[in-house]
This record gives C-alpha cells, sequence and structure tokens, in this order.
C-alpha cells in the first residue's frame, strides 16, 4: 500500500470513528467504547511511529492512571521523566500538561470516561502540531461556562459556581447540570485537524 493510500485510509477510519462518537452522543449522550479505544489507540500509534517513545510510554501509563488511586501516580512521574529529556521540555510541555489536564478533570467527575479518551486520542494525534490541539480542546471546555449563567443572569451564575466549586467532584446526580454532547465539538476539531492542519502520520 502506498504512503498516500495510507493516510487517505486512516483518515477515512479517523473520520468514521469520530461520526460514530459524535452521533452517538447525540442520540444516547455516551461515545461508544468501539470510537472511544480506536482513536486511543492510533493516537498511540501516532507517538511510536514518529518515535516519540518517552511520551508513548507517558500517554500509555496516563490512559492507565486516570483510574486513580496509586495509579494516578504514573502519569506525573512518567511525565517529570519525559521532560527531563534534553530538548524535549519545551516541546512537549503542552502535550503533557493538557493530558494531565484531562486526567484531573475525569478524576473529579467533571467529563465522562467517553469524553476523556476523544480528547487523550485527539492530543496525541495532534503532537506534530504544537500547541493547536491543546489550545483548542480548552478553549472549547471553556465552553462549559456558557451554561452556568444560561437563564441565570450574573448573579444566579456566580451563585452556581460557588455550589460547584464547593462540591468539585462530589455531586453524583445534579439536576441543575447542562449536559450537552462534547463529543461532537470533538469531532468537529478532529475532521478539522486531519483534513486541513493535520502533519505527523497524515
Amino acid at each position: 500500500m502506498s504512503s498516500e493510500l495510507f493516510s487517505l485510509s486512516l483518515k477515512v477510519v479517523v473520520s468514521g470513528l469520530l461520526g460514530y462518537a459524535a452521533v452517538e452522543d447525540v442520540r444516547r449522550r455516551v461515545v461508544p467504547y468501539a470510537a472511544g479505544i480506536g482513536l486511543l489507540l492510533i493516537g498511540a500509534a501516532a507517538l511510536f511511529w514518529d518515535q516519540h517513545w518517552m511520551l508513548g510510554l507517558f500517554y500509555m501509563s496516563a490512559v492507565i492512571g486516570s483510574k486513580g488511586g496509586v495509579w494516578g501516580l504514573l502519569p506525573v512521574l512518567f511525565g517529570l521523566g519525559t521532560l527531563t529529556q534534553p530538548g524535549l521540555m519545551g516541546e512537549a510541555y503542552p502535550f503533557i500538561m493538557a493530558i494531565l489536564f484531562v486526567n484531573a478533570m475525569f478524576g473529579f467527575g467533571v467529563i465522562g470516561e467517553g469524553d476523556a479518551v476523544l480528547a487523550y486520542g485527539l492530543l496525541a494525534m495532534a503532537y506534530e502540531s504544537g500547541l493547536w490541539m491543546p489550545v483548542t480542546l480548552l478553549a472549547t471546555s471553556l465552553l462549559g461556562i456558557l451554561p452556568i449563567f444560561w437563564g441565570r443572569g450574573i448573579k444566579g451564575g456566580l451563585q452556581r459556581t460557588v455550589k460547584i466549586l464547593r462540591n468539585f467532584g462530589q455531586i453524583e446526580e445534579d439536576e441543575e447540570a447542562f449536559l450537552f454532547p462534547w463529543a461532537v465539538i470533538a469531532a468537529g476539531i478532529g475532521l478539522v485537524y486531519i483534513w486541513v492542519v493535520g502533519t505527523g502520520i497524515y
């Protein structure tokens, strides 16, 4: 298989997985296991394909460590180890911090497992593009602030914010929560990346 055909096939597969995740998130408010794991593995393959061995190990440790407990120390240790590599700190810092941020948000229950897996895969696939994916994902995650103030006004929004901060990660069923299919946004970001911005294995 030629490199051009391989690249096109990979783009089609990733596009299909992103589309599947978005549709199911709209329909059932859940990211399907097959789509999430598929993107997760493609992200890992992208790192190892480009010979980012330490980052690949950090990435896999972050997935394992996302479950918390003692395992939660793994990505921190691997991240620190990666940053000790000569000349790699400035390049790898945004990626490592973005992955740790996703782990923290998942650990506190702010995002679900499906959303976390999508974020992992997108960050890994877009590593070669530097700040593009971390900044884009952070900007879209800030959209979650809007529902806090929607229909509540400034005062009500601030009261809601205080309540969330005081009970961060402890509210199992929040009747006031506003859920939106973030996988749709993630899919849009991913499609723009692989068809317009993409570098690396694409």
